[in-house]
């Protein structure tokens, strides 16, 4: 008797959903059954070996405002894979974070009748709740990486599922930090082009203010690490450079990082931080006009706190004083062995209910569909 071939098409936007999906699609790849996998991706979902048709670099943009500039660029991109999708006829479409990219290609696949599943819950929770309803429409299942967020789902009668972090299933929580004799500090102003542009010539001006102290980076690719290396020489900084974030930071003693999911890696690794963030003007005003934002704070280790755990420095207070007084503060702080400890506690809860949990879910939306 043939065994049945599950075909699956995923998008993954950018660098943080690469490694969620790569995770993903390794864990559907050790299942007995067989699948066919199609994707949009980076390198690490490349190195699955999965059919990747597109490159997910050319999605990397944030903000509203610059998303408007890139406009025609990534309708183009988006209606080019909607349509290989729909030829490939896939029995389910998963798309991986990156919602404003992820949830337009679901509706257009949605109307030629393909199931849709959602890998990575957006912060409904603290940005635009009322997209609960409008995902309704168009998403079949959403698999949570937090445990608190399948309930807000299914209050409003829709499908959903914690399967845990890959992140934290792929970190030790009882891993030990080295012992460095100079402090290590990672820098990591994200992957995105603005991102880099934003922040890394500020946290390296600040980190040249720095005395005693080793500073370290790394990047997605060879072209943005470059760049980022002829920043730090522009500013007079000597640099180690790592290929994995986690790596550096289960290296690093201190970090200097963009929010995204590095703060959470962050937290993984037991490394305390600054996050830092700037968006456009006309974003931010938009974002404070129509009260977009339900919480005061807006890094994922403090979101999963409760509360303000981890320093936050964002918008207008950005700036090289604030960050380097912020810094300084975190690094001579007595309290940083209790950071540590709540650190870990909430690693401990962001565990995975089993092993392959999240491929397990796809089977049986699968099966059940």
């Amino acid at each position: 008797m043939t065994q049945k071939v599950y075909k699956i098409a995923l998008v993954a936007g950018e660098a943080s959903s690469d490694l969620l999906g790569a995770d993903l699609i390794e864990q559907i790849q050790k299942r007995p059954e067989c699948y066919e996998i199609m994707a949009v991706g980076g390198p690490k979902i490349k190195a699955t070996g999965v059919n990747v048709i597109q490159d997910n670099e050319d999605f990397a943009v944030m903000g509203l405002f610059e998303v408007l500039k890139d406009l025609p660029k990534l309708l183009r991109l988006k209606k080019t894979i909607v349509k290989k999708i729909i030829d490939y006829q896939p029995d389910v479409f998963i798309g991986v974070d990156s919602p404003d990219l992820n949830f337009s290609i679901a509706k257009s696949l949605k109307l030629h009748g393909i199931k849709v599943m959602h890998y990575v819950s957006p912060s409904v929770w603290a940005w635009r709740p009322g997209r609960v309803q409008k995902m309704k429409q168009f998403i079949d299942h959403v698999m949570c990486l937090f445990p608190f967020e399948p309930e807000i789902y299914r209050a409003s009668g829709m499908g959903a599922s914690f399967v845990g972090h890959s992140l934290a299933q792929n970190i030790d929580p009882e891993f030990s930090k080295p012992n460095n004799e100079t402090p290590l500090l990672a820098i990591l102003p994200g992957s995105r082009n603005r991102e880099i542009e934003t922040l890394m010539p500020l946290f390296l001006r600040v980190a040249s203010q720095l005395p005693n102290i080793q500073l370290a980076s790394c990047n997605v690719s060879k072209e943005k690490q470059q760049r980022c290396e002829a920043m730090a020489k522009e500013a007079g900084v000597k640099m180690l450079w790592f290929d994995d974030a986690t790596e550096l930071l289960k290296q690093a003693d201190f970090a200097l990082l963009g929010s995204g999911t590095v703060a959470l890696q962050a937290m993984l690794c037991q490394t305390p931080m600054v996050v830092a963030y700037k968006i456009s003007k006309i974003t931010w005003f938009i974002v404070k006009s129509f009260r977009m934002m339900q919480l005061p704070y807006y890094s994922l280790p403090n979101v999963l706190h409760g509360g303000f755990l981890v320093p936050e420095v964002m918008q207008k207070e950005l700036t090289e004083v604030n960050l380097l007084t912020t810094l300084n503060h975190l690094m001579t702080d007595k309290d940083l062995p209790k950071l540590k400890a709540r650190f870990k506690q909430i690693h401990l809860s962001l565990l995975s209910p089993s092993e392959g949990a999240s491929a397990a879910q796809v089977h049986q939306f699968l099966e059940s569909s």
